[in-house]
């Protein structure tokens, strides 16, 4: 899959850039089929919401399935964003949010993804890109990812303020600030069917609801580095601060049909 100049271009100005159903039928039953066996999962590697129960972060996912291997190889994901970042890649950090429903996926506050990575990480450069991949239909009632497009313009917000989570990096926006570039930008919601997958900018502000729909709404994000961009610090484990940064090289294109666990 190779990217149209106008496709550059949109990243460029919105810092986004979605395909609905770029994946379909046995891709998407072979991502669905393999997120039951990981949000039982027990392990530091994943976090769950207050009550203990709903998960609320996978990550590494691709780590220890070989769906999830698999898809941060897709070559429908894997070219476009070593054509956006204009680098070979490596995967930096897997994570699936199931956002189960009932207000078993609770909400995320407005913020950036950049400032975890270079704060905690020590990644030196924004060159990175957060793939969004729908494992399960987006629709308005479902607590969507809402994004400010063209918010990534503006670079790293001074106003980001840390706050302490268990077991990982949470920074977020003062009211202020965003309210400024939700006035300028507007917010709009990513929708669209299973295998819908997103291409966003590691800047671009976003943030989502509590899901009190009866609906699980399952998005699983793939966050590719470019290989000159590495991380410089070693302070989290594997699953958030991946250390091997050899590039990827992509599969064939019938990657995930077929394939299970």
């Amino acid at each position: 899959m190779e990217l149209t100049d106008g496709d550059v271009a949109e990243y460029e100005a919105r810092g986004l850039l979605c395909f609905p159903g770029l994946l379909q039928g046995e891709e998407v039953a072979a991502l669905q089929g393999a997120l039951p066996a990981l949000l039982v999962r027990r392990g530091p590697e994943v976090i769950r919401e207050k009550d203990d129960q709903a998960a609320r972060l996978v990550f590494g996912a691709h780590g220890f399935s070989q769906v999830f291997d698999r898809l941060a190889r897709h070559p429908k994901i894997l070219g476009p964003v070593r054509q956006l970042l204009g680098s070979e890649v490596y995967l930096h950090q897997s994570r699936i949010n199931p956002k189960e429903g009932f207000g078993g996926g609770a909400a995320w506050d407005w913020h950036q993804d950049f400032p975890g990575w270079y704060f905690a990480d020590g990644m030196p450069e924004p060159r990175c890109a957060m793939v969004a991949v729908f494992v399960d239909d987006c629709t308005p009632v479902t607590s969507p990812l809402l994004v400010v497009p063209g918010s990534q313009q503006y670079g790293l917000r001074d106003s980001q303020l840390h706050r302490d989570a268990e077991g990982y990096a949470l920074y977020h926006m003062a009211r202020a600030e965003l309210q400024a570039l939700a006035d300028e930008k507007g917010i709009e919601a990513l929708l669209g069917p299973a295998g819908t997958v997103c291409f966003c900018h590691s800047n671009l502000v976003h943030g989502s609801a509590n899901n009190v729909s009866p609906w699980r709404r399952a998005i699983a994000y793939l966050i590719y580095n470019a290989v000159d961009n590495a991380c410089a610090r070693e302070d989290r484990p594997w699953f958030q601060n991946n250390r091997d940064f050899t590039p990827l090289t992509p599969l064939g294109a019938d990657c995930l049909q077929g394939s299970s666990a």
